[in-house]
This record gives C-alpha cells, sequence and structure tokens, in this order.
C-alpha cells in the first residue's frame, strides 16, 4: 500500500462525505463487492501514477495493495470498542476503535501500523508505512456497505481516493 501524511481535516472530510442515504451504524456481516457501482480502482491507481518517473514500480506496489475485485466477499464484526474486516484474500484486520496502534502483515510480508476511531455512523482505519499512509472509512449506507478510502505518498502528485460498494452477501 502506499500513503503519506493524511492530516486530521482530509480525514474528517472522508467522514463528512457521503451519499444522500442517511448513514446508519456499522453493522457486523458478510457483503460481496459490487464492481457495477464501485469506482474503477485501475483507472483511479492510473490517473494518479500518470506521467511519474518509474510508473510501473509504483503502479504494480498500488495495484498489490488493492483489494477491489468485483465479487469478492468481506466479513465485517464491529463489537463494542474494536472493529475487524476480513477480505477473502487477505489476512484478518482486527483493530481497537480507540486509536491504540496494531500491525497487519499483508500475504507478500509488507507490515504496517494501523489504528481505528469510531465516529458513530463509521470506522475509520488508518495503514501506516514510512512513506506513505492509506486512510479508509467503512459505514453502512442504507442496505450497503461503503468502502472509501484516500492513499497519500510524497510520491503521488495528489491523493488516490476511491469508493466501493458492497452488497449483503446471501448464502
Amino acid at each position: 500500500m502506499i500513503y503519506g501524511v493524511l492530516s486530521a481535516a482530509t480525514g474528517a472530510a472522508i467522514l463528512a462525505s457521503g451519499s444522500a442515504s442517511p448513514p446508519q451504524c456499522v453493522v457486523s456481516g458478510s457483503y460481496v463487492l459490487d464492481g457495477g457501482r464501485s469506482d474503477n480502482v485501475e483507472r483511479a491507481i492510473a490517473s494518479a501514477t500518470a506521467g511519474l518517473p518509474n510508473t510501473d514500480y509504483f503502479s504494480r506496489r498500488l495495484r498489490k495493495a488493492n483489494m477491489a475485485v468485483d465479487g469478492i466477499r468481506i466479513r465485517i464484526s464491529s463489537p463494542p470498542g474494536g472493529f475487524s474486516i476480513k477480505y477473502e484474500t487477505r489476512p484478518l484486520i482486527l483493530v481497537s476503535t480507540s486509536g491504540e496502534l496494531a500491525q497487519w502483515k499483508l500475504n507478500d510480508g509488507q507490515v504496517f501500523d494501523v489504528s481505528a476511531k469510531a465516529s458513530g455512523d463509521a470506522v475509520l482505519i488508518t495503514f501506516r508505512a514510512p512513506d506513505n499512509e492509506r486512510t479508509t472509512v467503512y459505514r453502512v449506507v442504507g442496505p450497503d456497505f461503503v468502502e472509501e478510502t484516500m492513499i497519500t505518498s510524497p510520491r503521488l502528485p495528489k491523493p488516490l481516493h476511491y469508493k466501493l460498494t458492497y452488497k449483503e452477501a446471501k448464502c
């Protein structure tokens, strides 16, 4: 994942943004990505890295961290004081929503400091590495589970931003 320093104002802007539907509490459950109603992450990465030197390396790194694969399932759990999310192809992310740091390790060995904050209707998770930062806001909007991500890095001329929409998974 590629990250950088994200200001509190930017995180607040992500939390404040949303759709016309009123947000609800983040609820536990299983969801499946709806690619037709989600941003095209490949296009967002290509746009964010266009014109950068060594674009292939940087783009590969962003794509490797991308979890948006149409039809991918995720499992959410939000017990009091905590939050966990499990993508089919990634290790479990388990954090306290009080802001305490935890470590999360990707399948390829990359390790990130992870923290989370609950904000009533949303959970904001920040993944930090020495040269980058990813902030993702998770929330339920109507029947959908929405994941809004901003990736910043000194290597990027502007933040990379995308929104993914998941629908409840039917057994």
